[in-house]
């Protein structure tokens, strides 16, 4: 026996190190901690989009990583201990999560069971017998730090509460179909007014209001990030 051992008053193991007065194991069962026991990530059974953020978009990496990120922000750990990372062992409605996380030098693993699972689910989208029903487009096109441009900008068109169809990732940004010009056109104006943008509108007819007799027309309006000089 090391002269640095200790015992665990809780299970009698010896050790080195102890945390709180405890084994690491008997750290990890007794500590109070937050951790979910269910969340879900939505994903069409036919289009393959899942719903992040409020809004239906492609998936830019593995559907499981989202699910992952999801459960991740809802951790909660006790005092200094620090998460290190996340791992579903399986996924599903009887599923199990691995958590590592540290505390003055000592790993703490804990396996938690709970609904950890990607519930299949048809989106609105696919859901109408003639496709996408939507009457505008905004495409955000970003000259910089594509990711928190595009964040800034869905956070104004959130704002205005469009009806949206879909989200679909860019090269330099997003494109977001949205079911009302008219809300379609104050997210834009929301955006002008807080972001450095150039617009542009243009529109294209798709059909014919036989009603009205006139031509169906569907707006896009092009919001591209100014570059400064």
């Amino acid at each position: 026996m090391s002269l640095k051992s200790r015992f665990c008053p809780k299970c009698g193991k010896e050790t080195e190190k102890l945390v709180d007065s405890l084994c690491s194991l008997c750290y990890s069962k007794e500590s109070k901690f937050n951790i979910p026991k269910q969340k879900n990530v939505l994903q069409c059974v036919k289009c393959d989009m899942i719903y992040n953020k409020g809004f239906w978009t492609r998936p830019a990496k593995q559907v499981e990583d989202y699910l992952v990120d999801r459960i991740k922000k809802s951790i909660r750990l006790p005092g200094d201990e620090q998460l290190v990372d996340i791992k579903l062992l399986n996924e599903g409605k009887s599923a199990e999560l691995l958590v590592r996380s540290t505390i003055k030098g000592e790993t703490i693993e804990r396996v938690i069971d709970g609904k950890f699972e990607i519930k299949k689910y048809c989106c609105p989208a696919c859901s109408r017998e003639q496709g996408i029903d939507y009457t505008a487009k905004i495409q955000v096109r970003a000259a910089k730090d594509t990711d928190k441009f595009v964040d800034e900008a869905l956070k104004y068109i959130r704002e205005a509460a469009p009806k949206v169809s879909k989200v679909e990732p860019m090269l330099k940004g997003v494109d977001i179909y949205l079911v009302n010009q008219r809300l379609a056109k104050q997210a834009a104006r929301r955006i002008k007014k807080h972001m450095e943008v150039v617009a542009k509108e243009s529109f294209r007819n798709y059909s014919w209001d036989h009603e009205k007799d006139r031509p169906k027309r569907r707006i896009t309006i092009l919001l591209k990030q100014k570059v400064r000089k």
